[in-house]
């Protein structure tokens, strides 16, 4: 198995990345990658969640469609998302 940053360099859509960060937050919770805080692994699974639905907020909430390559910013929603997705 490649390590969560051999893997993370081959992410290449967004598809992927939402593979990515589930598949990273499984492997957190299960204890094969090793966390500070427990809590982490709800973040990152927020995170690939509300990644899955980019699309869906993104129309909702500005008329657009996702990006095919994301901004600096598309990454911060990311990260906000996940603090407060469910």
């Amino acid at each position: 198995m490649a390590s969560p940053i051999e893997a993370a360099m081959a992410v290449t859509t967004r598809e992927e990345l939402v593979a990515y960060l589930a598949n990273l937050a499984e492997k957190s919770r299960e204890g094969e990658i090793p966390v500070e805080n427990v809590q982490t692994c709800d973040f990152i699974e927020a995170s690939s969640a509300w990644l899955e639905g980019l699309d869906t907020f993104l129309l909702r909430h500005t008329g657009q469609s996702a990006p095919s390559s994301p901004s600096w910013a598309t990454i911060a929603m990311i990260f906000s998302a996940g603090l407060v997705y469910e």
